[in-house]
C-alpha cells in the first residue's frame, strides 16, 4: 500500500470519529512516516484548536521527537507549547518547595510496601511454571537462599508484595483527590488504576498522571513533581512453593509463567 493511500485512509478514519484523539495521532504518525512534516504540523495545529492535549508527555515517541525538531519548532504552535511548559515547570518548582514542608502524617512511608499486591491487569497467583532457574530467599531482601526453582518445573504462586518509592504529584482538578494538593502514587494495579495516598488515606483511582498536563482532564489530572529519571522502579517480590514443598521469595517475577489470567 502506498503512503498516499494509507494517509487517505487515516484521514477518513479521523472524519468518521473526529472526537477520537487516537485517530488523529495515527494520522500524524502516518504523515511523519511519509516525510510530510508540514502537513503533520497542520494536523497538530488542528488538534490543538479542537482541545486535544499536545503536551510532549501525552504524545508517542515519534511525535515527541518531531515536536523537538526544526520543522515543528519553527511553527507558532511550538511557541505556545513552550509557554505552557514554562507554566508547568514553575508550578512544579512551587510544589517541590511545599513538599519539603509537608508534615510527616501527610506523607506515606518512603519505602512503601503493598502486601498481597498483584500489579497488573489479569494478574493472578496460583499454579505457575518456572521459565528460568531462580534462587528463592527466606524473605524479601534476605540474603539467605532457601531453595531453587528449576526451569521447566511447576510452582505455586502464594502471594506477593510490591516495594515502591511513592511518587509525588500535584493534583490539578477536584474529584476524589483535593485540587492543588500533593498526592503520592503508590503501587499500580490493572486497567490503568493505581493506589494513591492522599490526606492520610489510600484511594484506588485511574492514574491520569504525566510530566505535563496542558489540558486538565480525567486522563491527565496530575503532574509529576520529579523527572522520570529520578524515580525508583517498583520491585515485585513473589512468594512461591516448589514441588518439593520448599517455600521462598524472589524479586524476579518474570522468571515465572502463567501469572496472567487473560492468557497474554
Amino acid at each position: 500500500m502506498s503512503w498516499d493511500r494509507l494517509i487517505e485512509l487515516e484521514k477518513a478514519s479521523v472524519r468518521a470519529g473526529c472526537s477520537i484523539e487516537y485517530r488523529w495521532q495515527l494520522l500524524v504518525s502516518a504523515l511523519l512516516e511519509a516525510h510530510r512534516e508540514t502537513e503533520a504540523v497542520e494536523v497538530l495545529r488542528e488538534m490543538d484548536s479542537r482541545g486535544f492535549d499536545l503536551s510532549p508527555s501525552q504524545a508517542g515517541p515519534d511525535v515527541r521527537a518531531f515536536m523537538e525538531g526544526p520543522v515543528f519548532q519553527a511553527s507558532p504552535l511550538a511557541g505556545k507549547i513552550e509557554r505552557l511548559k514554562q507554566i508547568s515547570d514553575q508550578r512544579r518548582a512551587h510544589y517541590r518547595e511545599l513538599l519539603k514542608e509537608l508534615p510527616a502524617d501527610q506523607k506515606p512511608p518512603e519505602d512503601y510496601i503493598a502486601k498481597g499486591a498483584c500489579p497488573f491487569e489479569c494478574c493472578q497467583y496460583g499454579n505457575w511454571t518456572v521459565v528460568e532457574d531462580t534462587e528463592l530467599v527466606a524473605a524479601p531482601g534476605s540474603p539467605r537462599v532457601v531453595g531453587r526453582a528449576k526451569k521447566g518445573t511447576r510452582a505455586v504462586g502464594l502471594t506477593g508484595e510490591v516495594h515502591v518509592k511513592p511518587e509525588p504529584v500535584v493534583v490539578l482538578r477536584s474529584g476524589e483527590l483535593p485540587k492543588d494538593t500533593i498526592a503520592f502514587v503508590l503501587d499500580h494495579g490493572g486497567e490503568g488504576f493505581a493506589s494513591v495516598y492522599t490526606g492520610g488515606k489510600i484511594v484506588d483511582i485511574f492514574l491520569g498522571v504525566a510530566e505535563y498536563c496542558f489540558r486538565v482532564s480525567d486522563s491527565c489530572w496530575g503532574e509529576k513533581l520529579f523527572p522520570v529519571a529520578e524515580q525508583k522502579k517498583q520491585v515485585w517480590w513473589v512468594q512461591v512453593r516448589l514441588e518439593n514443598g520448599v517455600t521462598g521469595w524472589s524479586d524476579k517475577p518474570d522468571n515465572f509463567g502463567d501469572k496472567d489470567a487473560c492468557g497474554k
